[in-house]
């Protein structure tokens, strides 16, 4: 018995890599929509020397608003959908607990059925449902997942989810704003180069996760982020450019 709880735990994913997507999915938000701010609002900086310092202020002022709000508004979007997502599941599988103990026919039919379509021999079909007859727990598991195709939501923690989806955009969404929080000499452009480049690190340094955490090759890794997180952030600045002055 010892060995069968060590073999499981070898087995299951860290608290990291468990709400990894969140980082991934909330870090590329954040960079792309503050950094969308910054190209924005820059624009303006770069038509006239005498608006910088109020424009590298109503950047910052307007990036810290925007990070908070859009944070706190994925977050709290993330805690509702894994909470309804559970919800649902929990109603459709109640139906199929019902459907089991009082249409266990049909039921049975259904997951023959389902097996001979997975490949299994009408014998074997017939006893692998046999067996899952005894035990109704693993039965309805199985039915929800291949019948309804409906991924169990129940070990996801909304809570948990909500505040990774939060910490990883208001972290990462925060590095295009850092050359505006320094107090600097240097003028709009060089400024917004210096948050260009954060933005890139950014992208870089969610690429390095997704390559220690999943395992994959770290040139592919690197690709995928710094590619797709930096075509949202040009297309950003493109739009951005359009508000200048």
């Amino acid at each position: 018995m010892e060995t069968e709880v060590n073999i499981v735990g070898e087995h299951k994913s860290s608290p990291f890599a468990e709400y990894f997507k969140e980082i991934i999915y909330g870090g590329i938000d954040g960079i792309v929509t503050t950094f969308a701010v910054v190209a924005g609002f820059t624009g303006a900086a770069l038509t006239s020397s005498d608006t910088a310092q109020l424009t590298f202020t109503i950047v910052l002022l307007f990036g810290l608003a925007n990070l908070f709000a859009d944070a706190a508004s994925m977050g709290l979007g993330n805690f509702l959908s894994v909470r309804s997502e559970k919800d649902l599941y929990e109603a459709k599988r109640q139906g199929e607990i019902a459907e089991v103990q009082n249409n266990k026919d049909s039921e049975v039919a259904e997951t023959i059925q389902i097996m001979q379509a997975k490949g299994f021999t009408p014998e074997q079909a017939v006893t692998l449902s046999n067996i899952y007859q005894t035990n109704e727990e693993y039965w309805v598991d199985f039915m929800m997942q291949h019948e309804l195709e409906m991924s169990d939501p129940r070990g996801e923690n909304e809570v948990y989810t909500g505040l990774a989806t939060f910490f990883s955009f208001m972290i990462f969404g925060a590095i295009p704003l850092l050359p505006f929080m320094v107090p600097s000499e240097a003028d709009a452009k060089t400024i917004f180069i210096y948050s260009s480049f954060g933005t890139l690190t950014a992208l870089v340094t969610l690429g390095l996760l997704k390559w220690r955490v999943i395992g994959t090759k770290l040139g592919a890794s690197l690709f995928e982020v710094v590619a797709v997180g930096g075509t949202a952030a040009l297309l950003a600045f493109f739009v951005g450019t359009f508000f200048g002055g």
